[in-house]
């Protein structure tokens, strides 16, 4: 390679160019061209012949690499390009190199930054899927390279994790979700996940929990003394039962998604699981009881404001109210069958059907998609029939609560 003509730049050359901020591309000669973006970024670039065909080479950024290093670095990458040599080619194979060396904590970091983004996901989703990977996968996988991750090291992890059935194949999909990461950022060819079956390694799944639906005994019981359990739990729990909603989309409820004078509440996709909002009618008994609770917010946005202090301006936590309700369960407040959060439906929905609410109508309050013909062209947002189920509901709950005897006839079929 010539080299006729080298030595061209200075050092205050470079810096006067660099001070007036234009746009340049400057030869030193030998291939050696100094460079000024219109960002500012000052750099070093070699460019050279090989086999007929023009090739640059990035050195690097000045004055990191000054004048004197730059014109060495070139030198050096001369005579690998007369040998034919391609030092471009090279780094190129370096820079794969180096992606393929990335350590599985760098990957978790980059997927959680990345794609679990809570706009997109469940607040429940992107919880478990940072427990199963900060908890479980980082501290036996987080120093390997992700290229040297094999099934045999996923099976391993499962089997000492020491969790349940249903926990260990959610913590083979957290795993799975990272690696395909890793392939959509051509990290790895292969999923090392892919194949691994839960049911190889534990066999069948245990027989699912049974849905606990309290009865009106319990539920007479349980209504009675509920204010055991303080103030605003008790009328959450009671909100709970008598509109049929999730945990979760209570606890995130707003005050501006109360309407009292159309007597609905508005909750927001990214409070529910399916991620579409829907329209909750209100009646009357629970208007009532969501006045107390905005009596108790005292001006907070949350419908549940947090308790303590420290998380002021937040609402209450995901176990606020159940950790009362098992609180009241230890001293024996509660004379009934334990339940968990999601038993409260299944209460409200065996009771309505019991009532005589449709199968449909009581799908429709526990905001399940109805399935078929009737799902797709019903797109009503505020269902009467829904309404009318809901009232009735909640007044057989009101008598339960007041010790009133319930003494209206089931109809055949709300709908």
């Amino acid at each position: 390679m010539g080299k006729r003509g080298s030595n061209l730049l200075s050092d205050m050359q470079i810096r006067r160019w660099i001070a007036a901020g234009d746009p340049i591309a400057k030869t030193d000669g030998g291939g050696l061209t100094f460079t000024l973006s219109k960002a500012g970024t000052a750099s070093w670039v070699l460019r050279y012949m090989l086999q007929g065909r023009a090739r640059e080479l990035t050195l690097g950024n000045y004055p990191d690499v000054t004048l004197s290093a730059a014109r060495k670095l070139a030198a050096e990458h001369r005579v690998a390009v007369d040998k034919g040599q391609d030092p471009a080619a090279e780094k190129r194979k370096e820079r794969l190199a180096m992606r393929g060396a990335w350590l599985v904590r760098e990957l978790v970091k980059d997927y959680i930054e990345k794609v679990l983004d809570p706009g997109q996901y469940a607040e429940r989703t992107v919880w478990y899927r940072k427990d199963d990977l900060t908890t479980v996968v980082l501290p036996r996988l987080g120093s390997m390279e992700v290229r040297s991750v094999t099934a045999e090291d996923l099976v391993d992890l499962l089997e000492k994790s020491g969790r349940s059935w249903v926990i260990q194949r959610r913590i083979l999909a957290s795993a799975s979700k990272i690696f395909d990461h890793a392939i959509g950022r051509q990290l790895i060819r292969v999923n090392p996940a892919a194949g691994i079956k839960i049911t190889a390694l534990l066999g069948p799944r245990p027989p699912v929990r049974k849905r606990v639906m309290l009865s009106e005994e319990e539920l007479r019981k349980l209504l009675a003394g509920i204010d055991h359990i303080g103030t605003e739990n008790a009328l959450a729990l009671r909100i709970m039962l008598a509109t049929c909603v999730r945990s979760v989309e209570l606890r995130k409820a707003r005050w501006e998604h109360i309407d009292f004078d159309q007597g609905t509440w508005f909750v927001p996709d990214e409070s529910v699981k399916t991620r579409v909002g829907f329209l909750v009618p209100l009646t009357p008994t629970v208007s009532a009881w969501f006045r107390q609770l905005k009596e108790l917010a005292d001006g907070d946005e949350w419908v549940l404001p947090a308790r303590l202090a420290k998380n002021k301006g937040k609402h209450v936590g995901e176990t606020t109210l159940w950790e009362a309700i098992n609180r009241a369960f230890k001293r024996e407040d509660l004379d009934v069958r334990r339940f968990t959060p999601h038993d409260t439906r299944s209460t409200a929905k065996g009771h309505m059907r019991n009532l005589g609410v449709s199968r449909e109508i009581s799908e429709i309050a526990l905001n399940h998609t109805l399935k078929g013909m009737e799902g797709i062209y019903d797109v009503r947002e505020e269902i009467p029939e829904r309404r009318q189920a809901l009232e009735l509901w909640a007044s057989f709950l009101a008598a339960c609560e007041e010790g009133r005897p319930w003494n209206v006839t089931p109809i055949r079929r709300l709908a």
